[in-house]
Order: C-alpha cells, then structure tokens, then sequence
C-alpha cells in the first residue's frame, strides 16, 4: 500500500532560523450555528533545505515528514508563487522619511545661525552708534 502524506498549502511568515520557517496555514469555515465564514490560522514549523528555499512572504506547499525536532515535523516542497516582501517597501519609505526630516533639521539650523548672525550684527551697529553719540559729548566738554 502506498503511504500518503499530507499537503498543504501556505505563507511563509517567518525566516529567521537558521533551515527553519514558520508556515500560516488559513482555513475559513463555516460555524455551524450562526453559518458566519470564520478564519482561523495555524501555524507549522517547516524545513527549508537548498534545493527549494523558501523566504518571507512566499506561498509554498508543506508536506508532512519525520520529526526533524521537538516542533518541527513539515518539510518545504515547492514554492507555488514568490512573495513580495512589504516590510523591505516600509524600510525603504522610512529611510527616506529620515533622509527628509535630516535635511528639514540642517535647513532649520542654518536659518537659526543665519538670524543670530544678524541679531548680533544689529547688537554691534546700535552698540557703535551708542558709542559714537557718547564721544562727541565728551569732546565738547
């Protein structure tokens, strides 16, 4: 008789063990009173070895296997469509959101040079005029 093993499809949520990812496996079924579609997610340890490398956000299938360790008893088969990865999208947008704020600070602070530069121009003229109108009364006395 031929073994059967189970197989299932779902997304990659998580890569960041060494061979290992983390699986979500969504089922949406109906609940047998009020008949709402309800989701539910379960989540499988897989090994991902060279041949078939699975990376976050991928869909791919997972085929049951031998105890590999405690958690982990799936194994990657195929990757059914690569994933677009959000996170590395919101990185790029965040970075460029520093780069902007950084430029707003370096521009904000050369303008506040730039006024204290003339508030203490104005503070030296009015002190030379002081002085130029305290001089001549002296000359005359």
């Amino acid at each position: 008789m031929k073994e059967r093993r189970k197989v299932m499809q779902g997304r990659v949520v998580s890569d960041k063990m060494a061979k290992t990812v983390i699986v979500e496996i969504e089922s949406r079924t109906s609940h047998p009173l009020y008949g709402k579609v309800v989701t539910r997610a379960r989540r499988f340890k897989a090994h991902n070895v060279e041949p078939v490398v699975a990376k976050l956000g991928d869909l791919v299938k997972i085929t049951e296997a031998r105890p590999m360790s405690s958690q982990k008893r799936w194994l990657v088969t195929e990757i059914v469509q690569r994933g677009v990865v959000v996170e590395k999208a919101v990185d790029v947008e965040l970075e460029s959101l520093r780069e902007k704020e950084e430029a707003d600070r370096a521009a904000r602070r050369v303008e506040e040079e730039r006024r204290a530069a003339e508030r203490l121009a104005k503070l030296a003229g009015e002190e030379e005029e002081s002085t130029e109108e305290a001089e001549p009364e002296s000359e005359d006395a």
